[in-house]
């Protein structure tokens, strides 16, 4: 199998995965009403497929190493359909919510293989824009999957709409997985090597570009799991209005990789990676004046975040080349180590906002504490 058609099959498994994040979210309402849940219910949701998807990274990156990159592409992405085909009938809440643990475990497995894969195939700056195809399927996940699932759930169910995520990751690990197990083969220079993970998490080089995509990312965490109530709740917005919001949030991502792609020379990225951050605490500042001078408006919120977004989607690209360089070892295990870092702050950080309520001056001072550090972390990188 190409190069070309291992970067699809990745981004394709990426973006069933992500959809985990984002889909159901315009559902929320009506999932929680179907299974009479309690009203923590909606935050709980999206904390542990967080949590599922960090506990269990180091244990992918150890399993990569071990059976392939390709092989825990194939067999997590399997399973992730299997898991979601069981959410599609779930009876009760703590049911939902439990398979929503082990669905972010899967999720997490399938983030790690697949950036392993791009590591093993690509290097330079032919790795940053690998990356940028890849948040490609961020983008996708982010918007567009949002409003196709509100689409749906208007249309028929949620329970519909869960089907439609299983059965494409089952079909595609069966039919393209195995010709990606089989045929990917690891370059020489990672083969039998394992990083020292506790010298690469000291290393500034290494772990201030994590940071900074980490905190970016924890941003669009904070968005997606607090925007549906906050703006169906405090701006009287419709579930199908706020699945439209899915398409200039898709544009502002995909605008922002689209950058990186072009721009991304091998020598430049950490020009781009403290640009963009720059940017990222721009949009946060314009959100936190225009939400105080327009409290009634949500154009006040969305506007700036989809700034917000662009920056975003040139950071985290150039963030991951950037890390990924660091390591001289096989890929897996660093993958999963900059996979653990990013969730380990996006769970803790939705932790925060689902205890102090959900209002938009908790989510645009969140935005803005989460845009300074990320500011931070880059201006201190070497």
């Amino acid at each position: 199998m190409t190069k070309r058609r291992i970067l699809y099959f990745s981004c394709l498994a990426v973006l069933l995965c992500q959809s985990g994040i984002t889909f159901y979210l315009p559902m929320l309402p009506a999932i929680a009403n179907d299974l009479n849940a309690t009203a923590e219910f909606a935050a709980l949701s999206l904390s542990l497929f967080l949590v599922g998807m960090g506990v269990c990274v180091m244990l992918w990156g150890r399993l990569g190493t071990t059976l392939g990159s390709g092989r825990m592409l194939t067999w997590t992405l399997l399973l992730y359909g299997c898991c979601t085909l069981l959410l599609a009938a779930s009876p009760v809440d703590w049911a939902f919510l439990a398979l929503r643990l082990l669905q972010g475990a899967l999720a997490g497995g399938i983030s790690v293989a697949a950036r392993a894969l791009l590591v093993e195939q690509y290097d330079g700056k032919d790795l940053t824009r690998a990356y940028s195809s890849l948040s490609l399927c961020f983008v996708l996940s982010l918007g567009a999957s949002q409003f196709i699932g509100a689409m749906i759930a208007t249309l028929t169910n949620w329970r519909m709409a869960m089907l439609l995520v299983a059965l494409p990751c089952v079909l595609m690990a069966t039919v393209k997985g195995l010709d990606v197990a089989a045929q990917h083969r690891v370059l020489t220079r990672r083969i039998g090597e394992r990083p020292h993970l506790h010298k690469l998490i000291v290393q500034p080089r290494f772990i201030l570009p994590v940071l900074a995509g980490g905190f970016g990312y924890s941003i669009i965490v904070v968005f997606s799991s607090t925007a549906p109530l906050l703006f169906q709740q405090s701006f009287n917005w419709s579930m199908w209005e706020y699945g439209l919001l899915g398409w200039p949030i898709s544009i502002a991502y995909l605008l922002g990789t689209r950058l990186a792609s072009t721009l991304a020379t091998g020598h430049n990225e950490v020009m781009m990676l403290r640009f963009s951050s720059a940017l990222l605490l721009l949009g946060a500042l314009i959100m936190l004046i225009a939400s105080s001078l327009l409290k009634n408006s949500a154009y006040a919120i969305w506007l700036p975040y989809c700034l917000m977004l662009v920056a975003q989607g040139m950071a985290y690209p150039v963030s991951l080349s950037l890390a990924s360089r660091q390591s001289t070892g096989a890929a897996s295990p660093a993958m999963a180590l900059i996979a653990l870092v990013h969730q380990l702050l996006a769970a803790l950080t939705n932790l925060i906002s689902s205890s102090v309520g959900t209002s938009p001056t908790v989510l645009v001072m969140l935005c803005a504490g989460l845009a300074s550090l990320a500011w931070l972390a880059t201006r201190a990188n070497p």
